[in-house]
């Protein structure tokens, strides 16, 4: 399969997660996108390989734009846990 293959799957897929409603689901939604979160350094190494360092920041950075607020709030549950509260 082609790394930028799996790189369109893979923006396909969090797609589809960031459609998923934010009520009773939330649990599923925070998972799947921890699951995507754990995928990406497999797919940006792919791309990397493949195609060099160029295209792969261009994808850490799709990436990183659409899972933003994902980051940011594990960002934030690490912070916490790292500062003890």
């Amino acid at each position: 399969m082609s790394s930028f293959i799996a790189a369109c799957l893979w923006a396909i897929a969090a797609n589809v997660i960031a459609v998923i409603p934010w009520g009773q689901p939330y649990r599923l939604h925070w998972t799947l996108a921890r699951v995507l979160v754990l995928a990406l350094p497999v797919v940006l190494y792919f791309i990397g390989a493949r195609h060099g360092l160029f295209w792969m920041l261009a994808a850490l950075a799709v990436a990183v734009f659409q899972l933003r607020l994902m980051l940011r709030h594990m960002y934030r549950q690490a912070l916490a846990k790292w500062r003890g509260r």
